[in-house]
């Protein structure tokens, strides 16, 4: 019988040393932030993403979910059993407001018959809650007593943590101009980044890209000097404030579908400096979202493609903005005779995880669908999963069914 070998003390003590060193690695990659979503009818909150859900009070019913980036605050609206946003008409809708820990809610001032509400969003300092109705905007302050928003909608406009600095959609001379102005350092009381009547900034970024060579050269000036064929994204100001984000076809034209060309800049907000990512490339879509992480280190990019009435699939990206790579999100890639269909996403606060709401319908079968007397093309909450998702690679690390609309808070 050989000897049996006593394990050495150095080998002992590697042994227990490399295994704190794994467990910390992997704490330092779980995820962590807020995330709070709907399903089965009602609102849900996470304190990690790791934890149990947490049902929001008097959340049955809730058919709109919104999460300040501020301080983690919940907006959700609640109507009857299977109320839905998307359709030709919406029921009065009752507005909640619950902050953590979440074990209680009040009930916002509003019209007694409530609000028929489409969506619903926070001002980037977590100040001011909007919604869009059917009757036009709403917006709570605080602090101050509930209001009829004079402002403009929240979907034109960004805002940083601190409240210093926002972006907006439009010019100088009017806010229905295709251009984006910017409020704050280096830019008060406001300056025109660009517009259509005043392209030469953005020109001068997009021709200084060799990756942008064949979307500059197909831009036609005089399709430019017509309004009708710019799209511009809402300008997207990072928390810190010190950089926005925007995407626009330069007047390139709209065709079928709503489809166009897309590139993606970065303005520095200190120096008032645009730039462009010509290393992302040109995008080709109907429509196009841009979402940077917390840290502002990378962009989230959700690009609708039109394919037919019933059908116009959603493909998500991550840019690494330090790396200078692009990766698709496969849980979006669409599979064979099947499309894609989001109900919402998300950065988790650690920035390094993503939160994103996946249905994976056929195309017939959204047109087929009923809600009541109205035809719906978004699939039933049932039929999508929320995915919890690493940036960098990819994995899911966590499958939740049946839940829409994520919304992410803060730490």
């Amino acid at each position: 019988m050989l000897p049996t070998r006593r394990p050495h003390l150095r080998t002992l003590a590697c042994g227990l040393l490399c295994g704190a060193l794994s467990m910390t690695a992997l704490a330092a990659t779980a995820p962590s932030g807020r995330l709070a979503y709907l399903q089965g009818g009602a609102a849900w909150v996470l304190g990690h993403p790791d934890a149990r859900p947490q049902r929001l009070p008097n959340s049955r019913g809730a058919a709109l979910l919104a999460a300040a980036p501020v301080g983690g605050a919940l907006a959700y609206f609640t109507g009857p059993a299977g109320a839905s946003v998307s359709g030709e008409t919406v029921p009065p809708l009752t507005p909640w407001l619950s902050a953590a820990p979440y074990t209680a809610a009040v009930r916002l001032p509003a019209a007694p018959e409530g609000l028929r509400a489409r969506w619903l969003d926070w001002s980037g300092d977590g100040r001011e809650l909007q919604v869009g109705t059917d009757a036009g905007l709403r917006g709570w302050k605080w602090p101050g007593p509930a209001r009829l928003s004079p402002e403009r909608t929240f979907l034109s406009r960004s805002t940083s943590s601190d409240g210093e600095v926002t972006a907006e959609l439009g010019s100088v001379a009017s806010p229905d101009e295709p251009g984006v102005v910017l409020y704050g350092p280096g830019a008060r009381p406001g300056t025109e980044v660009f517009s259509r009547a005043l392209p030469q900034t953005l020109m001068s970024a997009l021709k200084a890209q060799p990756g942008l060579r064949a979307f500059t050269s197909g831009l036609d000036p005089a399709a430019q000097r017509d309004a009708a064929n710019w799209v511009i994204t809402r300008p997207e100001v990072t928390r810190d404030g010190r950089q926005v984000f925007v995407a626009t076809n330069a007047g390139w034209g709209v065709g079928s579908g709503g489809t166009t060309t897309f590139a993606v800049l970065r303005l520095d907000v200190q120096e008032v400096r645009l730039s462009a990512l010509g290393w992302i490339g040109a995008l080709a879509g109907s429509a196009l979202e841009l979402r940077p992480s917390p840290d502002g280190q990378r962009l989230l990019l959700l690009q609708t493609r039109h394919v037919s009435a019933a059908e116009s699939p959603t493909l998500a990206f991550v840019a690494d903005l330090r790396a200078r790579t692009v990766r698709v999100v496969e849980a979006t890639r669409p599979l064979p005779g099947r499309t894609v269909v989001l109900a919402g996403a998300c950065w988790l606060a650690d920035s390094r995880h993503l939160a994103l709401s996946v249905a994976r319908p056929r195309p017939q079968e959204l047109g087929a669908q009923e809600l009541g007397a109205q035809r719906n093309l978004q699939p039933a909450p049932g039929a999508f999963e929320l995915l919890v998702l690493d940036a960098r690679s990819g994995a899911v690390v966590r499958r939740i069914p049946g839940a829409t609309q994520p919304a992410c808070g803060p730490a």
